[in-house]
This record gives structure tokens, C-alpha cells and sequence, in this order.
């Protein structure tokens, strides 16, 4: 009997192995789990998990388990396995501030929602991450402007351009977040 164990941190990244009691084996050795079916499912679960300017979750971890007992786990944080000798996995390593952007642009937060780890990850890159604004029901970055339903950002909207002198201190306080307060 084998156990499938699949982790997506990112839609970018995924790691599975399998186990065969407490012993991993390579996927080669048995039956392969499906990214095809997979990926379109955890896509649906993280859509239908969205609460606009709250997000979604970060990490999904499937276990199918050969005798029953199946069941994802979701988490807010970034989990990712390391090899027995404690480097990473290849093409595994934490995700950087483009990987977390490209996340909040899809899935929204509101400043105060994002994760203090992912601020980090922001702030050592220099990065403005993308914000959702409650006030217009959007996500802000780059001085442009998406609407946000409740499964995330509307791409089959073109973006509209951000006239700063018609806004709200939003964008300003972002900047404080980011990066303190400049005296």
C-alpha cells in the first residue's frame, strides 16, 4: 500500500513523495499521483476559500493515504520539506517577494492581513506588495487598480491608472508599513 503525500506552497511550487509505511520511496518505483487532476482542484479550493482582504491560505498539503483517512491540511504559512542532509529539495527554497506579489495581486489582503513573515520577505526585497482596498473593492499595486470579487481579483478586467492626488491616505500608509516612518 502507498501513501501520497503533495505540498503546494505557491501555485508555483509543488513537492510530493510517497510512502510506503515509514519508509518514502521514489515516484518512479510506483503509480505516479495526477498533477493534472490536482492542480485544478487545489485552484478551486483556493478560490473558494478567498474572504477579500482577508486571502486565502498559503500551503496546501494532500495526503492520500492508502487506507482511508485522507485529508488536506491548509496553513497560512510557507511549508517546504528539506532533504535529510538540511538542504532543500531541488527547485525548492523559499518563495521571494515576486512569488508572495504575484499571490496578494490573485488573493488580496488588506496590509493589516498580511503575515508578518511575508511583510519580511517584502521589506528585505524592497518590494510594495499589491493591497486590497475595501473602499473600491480592489486590489492596488504599481499605481493601478483591479476589482476583487469574492474568489479574488478579476483579471477580465483591464486595470484602471491610480490618480494619487484623488486618493485616500491608503497608498501612504502602505509605505509605512513597508518601510517605518521617515522623519
Amino acid at each position: 500500500m502507498v501513501d501520497i503525500v503533495i505540498k503546494r506552497p505557491t501555485s508555483t511550487y509543488r513537492r510530493g513523495h510517497m510512502k510506503a509505511g515509514q519508509k518514502r520511496i521514489r515516484r518512479e518505483q510506483n503509480a505516479e499521483y495526477a498533477e493534472s487532476s490536482l492542480d485544478p482542484w487545489l485552484d478551486e479550493c483556493r478560490n473558494a476559500a478567498y474572504v477579500p482582504g482577508y486571502g486565502t491560505w498559503t500551503t496546501a498539503q494532500v495526503h492520500v493515504l492508502a487506507k482511508g483517512q485522507s485529508h488536506v491540511d491548509f496553513s497560512d504559512e510557507e511549508v517546504l520539506d528539506r532533504m535529510p542532509n538540511g538542504n532543500w529539495y531541488p527547485g525548492a527554497h523559499p518563495s521571494g517577494a515576486q512569488t508572495w506579489a504575484q499571490q496578494l495581486l490573485a488573493y488580496p489582503r488588506t496590509a493589516d492581513n498580511i503575515p508578518s513573515w511575508m511583510w519580511n520577505i517584502f521589506r528585505a526585497e524592497g518590494v510594495t506588495p499589491p493591497i486590497y482596498n475595501p473602499e473600491f473593492k480592489s486590489v492596488d499595486w504599481k499605481n493601478r487598480r483591479r476589482p476583487v470579487t469574492d474568489r479574488g481579483t478579476d483579471f477580465s478586467v483591464e486595470p484602471t491608472i491610480i490618480d494619487p492626488s484623488l486618493e485616500s491616505g491608503v497608498l501612504s500608509r502602505i509605505g509605512k508599513k513597508l518601510f517605518g516612518s521617515r522623519s
